[in-house]
């Protein structure tokens, strides 16, 4: 791709709200569905025409008066996972599939294959709804991977529908190389309507960058659904971001909250939720089933045990116990394992009483089950005590293989 076809890319980021690496990639694929080379004129001929279309079923009907997608919202974060790679699984997944039974993986669209001609092209095979496919193209997409002889193979979304029976539109099409998301939950108002609890997704190299404090009032941009959840937009969420108490108390944004109450909020909003520490296992157990939003507990404890070592994807341990119950010395439990993610602070130590908001997980080692641990997505240190203890001792990298 020369200078001037990026530069032409660029100038429309706006308008197709992609990132700049995600419109390259569709400018790519749409070449390569096309036979036409990537610098060609022909290649810019076809991104204006996709930029078009992609700006007129944006464009809000003249009846309604939203302004566009994206709304104010206000509010805090209770819980905000790391980012993850949601495509690592499935790209893994394709490959070790094609390394198994490159057959198989190829009849099941699993992957689609690639070989080159005499010409310099790529004659592309697949299935696709059962039926086999043969298309000869200019260049491969990013994800392709070398196999052998020459030949190369390209990991293929192989889901039609979502679990929820929605049509899944990237079926069939290339798993992109990797695409990090965000999941989260949001109390606050979109649009200046009520105060409510909203499911978040964010997905991409923004969703990697947004990173405010759980528990910390904040404003940005994002687009509400009519299902109640809440999804991050592009570059447009990450820039927007605005800590409430860096305004100045006249500006038109600023919102006093100095009256509300997070333990209050927390027993009233979230009660079903609530777990003891000492009821964690049992918790676990009970909530597997469960989605994932309706799956996290809140429970809270003292600090009993940290390591501030990052673990190899980057969390850090506190170890929790609840003094007012009854300890068991001759079993397992009565101390939760809890794993903090790196943008979530820690700015206290040993003795601290904190809340902690996430999803259990639970692993079987030589047939004994070992105590329920916790993954964190939100904290809230309630009385601080002491600092930070800093060790260098080595954490075990697979205590946190969930």
């Amino acid at each position: 791709m020369n200078e001037q076809t990026k530069n032409e890319i660029e100038k429309s980021l706006q308008y197709v709200g992609m990132t700049l690496e995600e419109a390259e990639q569709k400018y790519e694929s749409i070449c390569a569905e096309n036979s036409v080379e990537v610098s060609s004129d022909l290649g810019v001929a076809l991104w204006r025409s996709f930029v078009q279309q992609s700006r007129r079923s944006n464009r809000p009907s003249s009846s309604s008066d939203s302004g566009g997608l994206a709304k104010k919202c206000f509010g805090m974060f209770i819980m905000l996972d790391a980012p993850r790679d949601m495509m690592r699984w499935k790209r893994n997944r394709a490959i070790e599939e094609f390394k198994r039974d490159s057959d198989n993986a190829l009849e099941k669209g699993i992957v689609a294959i690639a070989s080159e001609n005499a010409l310099g092209k790529w004659v592309v095979s697949r299935y696709y709804k059962g039926s086999y496919e043969e298309k000869t193209v200019a260049s491969l997409p990013n994800g392709a991977e070398e196999g052998e002889d020459g030949q190369y193979f390209i990991p293929l979304d192989d889901t039609a529908r979502y679990m929820n029976g929605g049509e899944n539109k990237q079926y069939g099409k290339p798993l992109p190389v990797e695409q990090y998301r965000r999941q989260g939950l949001f109390y606050g108002s979109a649009d200046g309507g009520e105060m409510k609890l909203w499911p978040f997704s964010y997905k991409n190299q923004p969703a990697v960058d947004f990173s405010p404090n759980v528990f910390e009032w904040v404003h940005f941009m994002a687009i509400p659904n009519e299902n109640g959840n809440l999804y991050g937009m592009t570059e447009t969420t990450l820039n927007s971001l605005v800590l409430n108490n860096t305004l100045e108390p006249d500006n038109s944004d600023f919102r006093n909250m100095n009256d509300f109450n997070v333990e209050n909020f927390l027993t009233e909003k979230l009660s079903e939720h609530i777990v003891p520490l000492v009821d964690i296992d049992r918790a676990h157990t009970e909530r597997q089933a469960l989605e994932y939003n309706k799956r996290f507990i809140v429970t809270d404890g003292v600090v009993c045990g940290m390591n501030m070592t990052a673990t190899s994807n980057g969390n850090r341990i506190l170890n929790i116990t609840d003094l007012n119950a009854e300890f068991d010395y001759s079993e397992d439990g009565g101390v939760l394992t809890c794993w903090i993610p790196e943008h979530i602070e820690i700015d206290f130590g040993i003795g601290s009483s904190v809340i902690v908001i996430g999803n259990t997980s639970q692993r079987t080692v030589d047939g004994e089950t070992e105590p329920a641990t916790l993954n964190v997505s939100g904290l809230l240190a309630l009385e601080k005590k002491g600092s930070v203890v800093e060790s260098s001792s080595p954490v075990e990298e697979d205590y946190d293989w969930f």
